[in-house]
């Protein structure tokens, strides 16, 4: 064996290594990416309906069923969504 045998295998060796760690780190980034566009829109999706809300006092246009979706959508998010956002599981908030 020739030193530049050996230097091709540890480089391939080293790439091997190094593409796992990529796709990793791709995928890690994909993820965060996904979270942080999902925490986006479930806050917009929150201060829209209490704008309107709040519209609808202001204007003195209120309408009771309204107020029912708000009530409904607000429960629904709190209890269905809020642990995606925060993502307790893995640690997202704190990080």
């Amino acid at each position: 064996m020739n030193m530049k045998e050996i230097d091709q295998r540890a480089t391939a060796v080293l790439l091997a290594s190094l593409d796992r760690d990529l796709d990793l780190k791709c995928m890690q980034l994909k993820e965060k990416h996904k979270e942080t566009k999902l925490q986006k829109t479930f806050f917009l999706s929150c201060l829209i309906i209490l704008l309107s809300f709040l519209l609808q006092i202001v204007f003195k246009v209120f309408n009771l069923n309204f107020l029912l979706i708000f009530v409904v959508y607000q429960g629904l998010a709190l209890f269905l969504l809020t642990p995606f956002v925060l993502n307790f599981n893995k640690g997202g908030i704190s990080q």
